[in-house]
């Protein structure tokens, strides 16, 4: 029986999320994931041999799925509606949506500079980063990399207030703040 690496590093991501949810960081390990999907440590090891490597997966995965729909959000946008779109998507929340913010704040707060999850976080805050750039361009906005910043900012920091003061920062109040914030940032759009 051929195996389908993809659904098995899905399973263990998904497993590893469950966890996470239920006991935070410490409670990942090998054996737990393996334990929760209901096989050996061997059969979490084949794929993702240290806890390390667990997170990483997990993380990755998440950022698959997000990258799915985000491609969705944008699709069919006009050019100058594409940063709106990809703002109001980036403050809701579905999903695994609140236990991976709660992973990515201890990866930040316990990693050391040379952490896999750590150096996977850094990469999609950068294509974020691009993502939004390039929107705010499309958007005519005087100054795109200035917006960029701002925007990307403001959506990390909605991450860790979302976890603080979830009930304040819910998503029906984040649409129209996020909507008012790319309204100023580009108002002064250069002429098409």
């Amino acid at each position: 029986m051929e195996i389908d690496v993809t659904q098995r590093l899905a399973t263990i991501a998904e497993a590893t999320l469950e966890i996470v949810a239920t006991g935070g960081l410490d409670g990942v390990s090998i054996r737990s994931v393996a334990k929760r999907i209901g096989g050996s440590t061997t059969l979490v090891t084949n794929y993702l041999p240290t806890r390390e490597a667990l997170l990483r997966n997990a993380i990755e995965h998440a950022f698959q799925s997000w990258g799915g729909e985000i491609d969705q959000v944008v699709a069919g946008e006009e050019a100058a509606d594409r940063l709106g779109a990809v703002a109001r998507w980036s403050v809701t929340t579905t999903g695994d949506d609140q236990v991976l913010r709660r992973l990515f704040m201890e990866i930040l707060g316990r990693s050391g500079p040379d952490s896999e999850a750590l150096g996977v976080l850094r990469e999609d805050s950068r294509r974020s980063l691009d993502l939004l750039g390039e929107a705010a361009r499309d958007a005519g906005a005087g100054d795109a990399a200035f917006t960029a910043d701002v925007l990307h900012l403001v959506l990390r920091g909605f991450y860790v207030s979302s976890l603080e003061d979830p009930e304040r920062w819910e998503d029906g109040r984040m649409p129209g703040l996020v909507d008012r914030l790319v309204s100023l940032l580009t108002a002064g759009r250069r002429a098409p």
